[in-house]
């Protein structure tokens, strides 16, 4: 088994037992963890500014909630009290945010392998199910609040209101650079997002009924809001469910991958592919390479060539490639490999895809 190091450069092969000879067997096991970049791992300024922004919207977030449970009580706006729930929520989101932030900083250990980077999907995860929870919940709120118009007093509730849409604003200023970086955050920020979204209509709703006493005005923008979010949390939902549940990254084609590998004159197939992620952003490759007898003595440098061409092509980070001469026949490499159709047909054959429970989406 000869493990190699592909930085930058390309300019070294390490082996298991000797530093500057590398023995070549039949079968070679590789694995490539480059990067593209050092393997030193650096958590610098902008990791410690996204876990103060994450410190800050939390405080922020509570004294809305405390600010709008006493104006709910105040105003006897059962509105105001309703959006303190959801703003508890949000600060709850944003909790698990910050705490998923440390952990997945965790360095790799030998139980877990993968580091905790998949910590930060987790809490998307649930972070977008409760988010859907408190809009169907508000939808329920909004059906009963038409039957049943509550008055308030509207004075109250607007400086109230006014007071959690700014600071709700102010937060979503502060998540929303990360937001385009982790689904984690991402999902955070959506939940302040609604929250704003939520005190523009308690606003626009005091003002209303304070003048012109349109009650019904406040359950209709609970409907406008949690119809919003629905929508926009469902592709939320169905990446972090993706992830979690190993299946290949959206905009990567296994097809294509295999197609690449197999058009080297040195590959007669590429199979057992799986293709996942730990975390929405660093994209992992595990494969086996059937190579011509020719190509005896020269694994080094097409496994180094392959290597290369399919993270160029593809912005894999890490290629973990199997290199061997037969072992898997007719690409039957386990029991939950299927074999070619022909394996007697030319060295350029399609692959047949499989679903691995163990690593996420296959072609074997």
């Amino acid at each position: 088994m000869l493990p190699v190091n592909d930085n930058n450069d390309n300019s070294h092969v390490e082996a298991d037992h000797e530093d500057t000879k590398v023995n070549c067997h039949e079968n070679v096991h590789v694995h490539d963890h480059a990067h593209g970049h050092s393997h030193r791992h650096v958590h610098g300024s902008p990791e410690s500014i996204s876990e103060k922004k994450l410190l800050l919207s939390i405080a922020l977030n509570l004294t809305i909630t405390f600010a709008e449970i006493a104006g709910g009580i105040f105003s006897n706006s059962l509105a105001l009290l309703s959006d303190a729930v959801h703003n508890f929520s949000d600060t709850s989101s944003l909790f698990i945010s910050w705490l998923a932030k440390r952990i997945a900083k965790k360095e790799r250990t030998p139980v877990n392998s993968f580091g905790f980077k998949r910590a930060e999907v987790l809490a998307s995860l649930i972070n977008t199910v409760s988010l859907m929870g408190i809009g169907l919940f508000l939808l329920v709120e909004a059906a009963r609040k038409f039957m049943h118009p509550e008055p308030v007093v509207g004075g109250i509730m607007l400086v109230v209101a006014v007071v959690g849409l700014l600071g709700n604003l102010f937060t979503a200023w502060l998540l929303h650079s990360d937001s385009k970086k982790s689904l984690n955050i991402k999902a955070a920020y959506m939940h302040i997002v609604m929250d704003t979204l939520s005190s523009l209509g308690v606003i626009t709703a005091a003002l209303l009924m304070t003048f012109f006493r349109w009650y019904w005005l406040d359950p209709l923008l609970t409907l406008v809001v949690s119809f919003y979010v629905l929508r926009e949390s469902w592709p939320l939902l169905k990446t972090s469910v993706n992830i979690l549940m190993q299946g290949t990254p959206e905009g990567v084609d296994v097809k294509e991958i295999v197609a690449l590998a197999e058009r080297n004159p040195d590959v007669v197939d590429m199979h057992h592919v799986h293709i996942w992620t730990t975390d929405g952003m660093e994209l992992f490759l595990e494969a086996h390479v059937t190579l011509c007898d020719s190509a005896k003595g020269r694994t080094d440098f097409i496994l180094r060539e392959l290597t290369e061409d399919i993270k160029k092509h593809h912005n894999l980070s890490h290629v973990t490639l199997q290199m061997e001469f037969g072992i898997c026949v007719g690409g039957r490499c386990s029991g939950n490999d299927l074999p070619y159709e022909d394996k007697n047909d030319d060295l350029h054959r399609s692959s047949m895809p499989l679903h691995d429970s163990s690593e996420g989406s296959a072609i074997n």
